[in-house]
């Protein structure tokens, strides 16, 4: 559904016979979602993703397993015309603990237009509905069909004549979306390869079942592409919820689903694992090696016919165990992980003041050793229970240990520290990591550990820390570009870096993820992602473990790289233990040419060195990979649009008809600008984030480029340089103002220094030499002359001409 008249006629002319509210809830979601997602978001990934069913307009997504998931779904199905995210919010009766109703604000996550009636949709994952049916059983059911209902928001949606339905993500669900999330993105991609589908059916023929890496290569086609349309087709069966299409050497294909489930069961005999093999088991039925070698001993004792009071235990324990069904080991395996008193020992008081102390004093101690907790819990106890003695420092430390790391973390460090000092999620329960290049891409930034040079003059130099930002593919870890910057992270970096990578590749990837700094939820990169159909994904807040990608290749390349050039401030600890004369500021000689160089040699070198477990480097695995499933990437051309879009607006300039618009010292021009005289005294203006002498003005309905007069100089130079004076121009134009305020201090304190030397003698030295009379004698040097003489002052009174 792409315009209001399809929207019209889906309302009033396809039968279903809409209530006057629900025409107009339906209107409502249409315009616009009623909030902005993820602004209480703690861990979730909320990402921005184009619809094909909406012409290009974007999806919000709260989650990146359910919601996203449901998008999916929503995408493939034919019976759902469009999908609408986030509509208005309505009041519903909900049911609190007491078991009271309470009217409260309730939006739903979806709104579909289905051939069959619109539907208002809730999306919960699995686990959460199985606690919601326990701890909200008067209003979430479980249906005998097996379909769940929120009951409050079904009543109040049908009294608007809509009706409410709940969808369930399960995780057995995941390889499912995530392979029809791999049909539909390659329908976008048209292919130069033709599939031979008469000799394709002779091999499966022959083969019976195959892997899609084997079909590929006895058909020799160079990527999967005609594959992939085939399954979509139905020419191709695949099981798409066992395999994975992204993994062509394990999903097997066959001609029709039965052929191919005999395959997989024949196969599956062979695996070593598959979900839910593994499950907790008791020791009592597997024991420890000590537990089995004592219960090996017994059955010994046993056997060897002697009599003694353990051996008629023992006996007694098999016969309770045969009742149980246990084998005679099982029986006697000793419960030595029963062992011990469990019962509280120290009094209640004591334990009492204990743990108010941790809780309401220790933990929000920042800096506070436990040793010095200790003392001031040990004195806090001997004056509060004189009678009961302070438990241990062990004991204090045990029961510290046994406070949550987030607790802790949260009451010291905020949600930053509560997160970083979290346990991990479940892994059985997280969502698939990218396993395909360009199928997904992080950006971040990093202030480098090191000092370059940025100005030069007679025995001084001026140096500054660089910013890296640099985009690295999740699946391989490979680097698509990189940009270093003077400034710090802002909208410019984000567009250089894109830019970077355009023109390395000539793609971008199919979804960019990110944190939630003012430069990635600016209004520029989600209007850049929407311009070229691109997802963007915001990671949660404060969650330093999602970005460990990029902070990996950062550790890398200060550990590696780094330490080794001079200036670095690598170690850390170290700088601040040596003299100022040794400081890296100091040893800086590095300029920003020299740098970007060396970053991108150190990037050659990391991609092609031995690492992990993998068989391939990481410049062969993405190369591979892409050549397979080239529909991942999104191919975009350096060109003039590109540059334009990428260009950052930024504030109105003030346009003078003789010489242009003035930018930071800089005059800009174009003929074009000869329309705006005397129709305009300012001008919107993109700037480009690289070219300085380039920005784009806007001129009636069009941005005109507008050049500086060293345009032609600039367009000779390599790619290299061009990068670094745009850097050097724009983005230190900051600090070589400072640096020019200093020479001007400077200049301003000679003068100074001159005035008061004036004022202190009243006089003007001047240099007396005798002179003889008659002619001089050639044969005497004059300058000998001069060391004899004398310098006397004379009073100046008055200078004319």
């Amino acid at each position: 559904m792409h315009t209001e008249n399809e929207l019209h006629d889906y309302l009033y002319r396809s039968g279903h016979n809409l209530s006057l509210a629900a025409i107009d809830y339906i209107r409502q979601s249409w315009i616009n979602p009623s909030r902005m997602v993820g602004a209480h978001a703690q861990s979730n990934v909320i990402s921005f993703v184009p619809s094909r069913k909406l012409n290009g307009k974007t999806y919000s997504t709260e989650s990146r397993s359910p919601e996203r998931s449901f998008l999916t779904l929503c995408e493939f199905d034919d019976d759902v015309i469009c999908a609408l995210d986030q509509p208005d919010p309505i009041q519903i009766q909900q049911t609190i603990k007491n078991g009271i109703k309470r009217w409260a604000g309730y939006t739903p996550d979806a709104l579909i237009l289905t051939r069959n009636g619109p539907k208002v949709v809730e999306v919960k994952a699995s686990t959460e509905v199985d606690d919601f049916l326990v701890s909200k059983a008067e209003d979430w059911k479980r249906y005998e069909s097996g379909e769940i209902v929120f009951e409050p928001a079904r009543k109040a949606f049908a009294e608007m004549g809509l009706e409410h339905v709940v969808y369930v993500y399960s995780q057995e669900d995941r390889f499912l979306v995530e392979n029809l999330d791999q049909l539909l993105l390659s329908r976008t991609h048209e292919t130069e390869l033709v599939l031979d589908e008469e000799r394709l059916t002779k091999l499966m023929h022959n083969a019976f079942a195959m892997t899609l890496h084997d079909l590929r290569e006895k058909l020799k086609l160079k990527d999967m592409t005609p594959l992939i349309h085939a399954i979509d087709r139905g020419l191709l069966a695949a099981d798409l919820k066992q395999h994975r299409l992204a993994d062509c050497r394990n999903c097997l294909v066959s001609l029709n689903e039965d052929m191919l489930e005999h395959a997989i069961e024949l196969r599956n005999k062979q695996r070593v694992y598959w979900d839910g093999l593994s499950e907790h088991s008791d020791l009592t039925l597997i024991p420890t090696l000590e537990a089995a070698e004592k219960a090996i001993t017994r059955l010994d004792k046993i056997k060897s016919e002697r009599s003694s009071r353990s051996i008629r235990r023992w006996k007694h324990q098999l016969r309770i165990g045969q009742e149980n069904n246990l084998t005679e080991f099982q029986s006697l395996i000793p419960m030595i992980h029963l062992r011990g008193n469990r019962n509280r020992k120290i009094p209640a008081v004591v334990d009492e003041l204990l743990m108010e102390f941790l809780m309401g004093t220790y933990i929000h101690e920042q800096g506070l050793s436990i040793y010095r907790g200790y003392m001031r819990y040990k004195s806090l106890a001997l004056d509060t229970h004189p009678q009961f003695r302070p438990v241990s420092r062990q004991t204090f430390t045990t029961r510290l240990e046994q406070i949550p790391g987030e607790v802790i973390g949260e009451a010291r460090g905020g949600k930053r520290k509560r997160n970083a000092m979290g346990a991990p999620t479940d892994p059985e329960k997280r969502g698939l990591k990218a396993s395909i290049p360009w199928q997904r891409a992080a950006i971040d930034h990093y202030l480098a550990d090191i000092y370059l040079v940025v100005f030069t003059r007679t025995g001084e130099v001026y140096v500054e820390r660089p910013w890296v930002t640099a985009m690295v593919d999740l699946a391989t870890s490979k680097i698509l570009g990189l940009s270093i910057s003077f400034s710090s992270p802002s909208r410019r970096s984000v567009a250089k870096v894109m830019r970077d990578c355009v023109r390395r590749h000539g793609k971008l990837p199919r979804e960019i993820i990110v944190d939630r700094g003012p430069d990635f939820k600016s209004v520029y990169l989600a209007s850049f992602m929407a311009h070229y159909g691109l997802i963007l994904s915001l990671r949660p807040s404060g969650y330093p473990q999602f970005g460990g990608e990029m902070e990996g290749f950062f550790g890398e390349f200060v550990k590696q790289w780094l330490c080794q050039r001079p200036g670095n401030l690598a170690d850390y600890k170290e700088v601040r233990s040596v003299d100022g004369s040794k400081a890296p500021k100091k040893a800086a000689i590095l300029q920003p040419v020299d740098f970007y160089q060396e970053l991108w040699a150190f990037c050659e070198w990391r991609e092609n060195k031995c690492r992990g477990t993998g068989a391939n480097s990481i410049e062969v695995a993405f190369m591979e990979g892409a050549e397979l499933y080239p529909f991942y990437a999104k191919s975009i051309n350096y060109d003039s649009e590109f540059i334009t879009v990428t260009a950052v607006e930024t504030k109105k300039y003030s346009f003078s008809y003789q010489r242009g618009i003035n930018i930071k010292n800089t005059w800009y021009y174009s003929p074009a600008l000869r329309k705006l005289n005397g129709r305009k005294k300012k001008v919107d203006v993109r700037l480009d984030p690289e070219n300085p002498n380039l920005i784009f003005a806007r001129v009636e309905d069009k941005w005109e480029p507008c050049y500086s007069s060293s345009i032609n100089a600039y367009s000779a130079k390599c790619a290299v340089h061009q990068l670094v004076e745009g850097m050097i121009k724009h983005e230190a134009f900051g600090l070589r103002e400072k640096i020019s305020e200093q020479h001007d201090l400077e200049l301003a304190r000679k003068i100074r220094e001159l005035d008061e030397f004036k004022e202190q003698t009243k006089t003007t030295p001047v240099l007396e030499v005798p002179i003889p009379e008659g002619e001089p004698d050639n044969t005497e040097n004059l300058f000998s002359q001069l060391a004899n003489a004398t310098v006397r002052p004379i009073n100046i009174q008055q200078w004319s001409a």
